[in-house]
């Protein structure tokens, strides 16, 4: 097996050099290939703040099928792990996984305290006979370097298409619809809440353009993150979207809402009628934007379509 080895939050355009040079180099000796990674991120395990990731373990399933992945192994990790040596670590995946040769970023780091580095890595690979192919780090058109804790920085500053440019794709979430407060439904404009694991990114306050993918259709929609200020019964932060020119009940469905551009930040109104009237207002704009997507990248959304379970 040729493993492309990393942490792979999302697998970014960087990540997909590693994925198309493992298929490459696994076509070449007549092998498989696949990624090795692990059941939470690193960073979590070293992390004093609380470690927020760009995906949960349901999306990664969806985008590992996206990009056809043939083969995803894991390794959980924890203090044994992060304590082996860079060859302590090799042995490791060699006896788990049968490795026969890796990829990996050239920014790579493995073993106790980050010891090991590109150079310890391939004279590991040298030694045992192992393919080892170094893939140079990507950057964007600003010069910045693609990586998730770049676009972790994105998601949360409400930067949707920066996040969007080094991920490829659109950020999206993947949630199941529970009650709310019926507020929207009130106002004219219902709206999906939506149960969201609290160890994702969370973007920043304000109202989105989305495109949502629900009950086998996609929809233009509306999206509000935050605590809802014009109302003082909101009890924490909320994640809601409206779907434009859905009439149905979407309670427990899962609905996964693909996060185009921050619209506006939240703020308190005078009261019902003037929210209702903002509202309007964005309903308008973003249906405009949410279709032009679902026309312009059609092909894209043909893909997805195909791969999202969610009716």
């Amino acid at each position: 097996m040729i493993a492309a080895i990393g942490a792979f939050d999302g697998f970014h355009r960087g990540h997909r050099s590693l994925l198309e040079i493992a298929r490459e180099r696994a076509a070449s000796i007549g092998t498989t290939w696949g990624t090795v990674t692990f059941t939470r991120h690193p960073d979590a395990l070293f992390s004093s703040l609380g470690f927020k990731s760009l995906f949960t373990s349901e999306e990664l399933l969806i985008l590992e099928e996206y990009f056809d992945i043939p083969s995803t192994r894991k390794i959980d990790f924890t203090r044994k792990i992060a304590d082996m040596t860079p060859r302590e670590f090799l042995d490791y995946i060699s006896l788990e996984f049968g490795v026969r040769g890796v990829v990996v970023g050239e920014d790579f780091r493995f073993g106790r305290g980050r010891v090991g580095d590109k150079d310890t890595l391939r004279q590991e690979c040298l030694g045992r006979g192992w393919e080892c192919d170094i893939v140079p780090t990507l950057f964007t058109g600003e010069n910045t370097p693609v990586s998730s804790t770049e676009i972790r920085e994105s998601v949360s500053e409400g930067d949707m298409p920066r996040a969007r440019d080094m991920l490829g794709y659109p950020f999206f979430c993947l949630g199941r619809v529970v009650h709310g407060n019926e507020r929207g439904r009130e106002l004219g404009y219902p709206t999906a809440n939506i149960d969201m694991n609290p160890l994702k990114v969370t973007s920043r306050r304000g109202v989105y353009a989305t495109v949502v993918r629900a009950m086998g259709n996609w929809y233009a929609g509306s999206a509000n993150i935050g605590f809802n200020p014009t109302f003082t019964d909101v009890q924490g932060i909320r994640f809601e979207v409206n779907l434009i020119g859905f009439d149905g009940c979407l309670y427990d469905k899962r609905i996964a809402v693909f996060m185009l551009e921050h619209i506006r930040d939240e703020r308190r109104f005078d009261g019902p009628d003037s929210l209702k009237r903002q509202m309007a207002l964005d309903a308008d704009s973003i249906e405009a934007i949410g279709q032009r997507e679902l026309t312009v990248h059609s092909r894209l959304w043909k893909k997805w379509a195909s791969i999202l379970s969610v009716d």
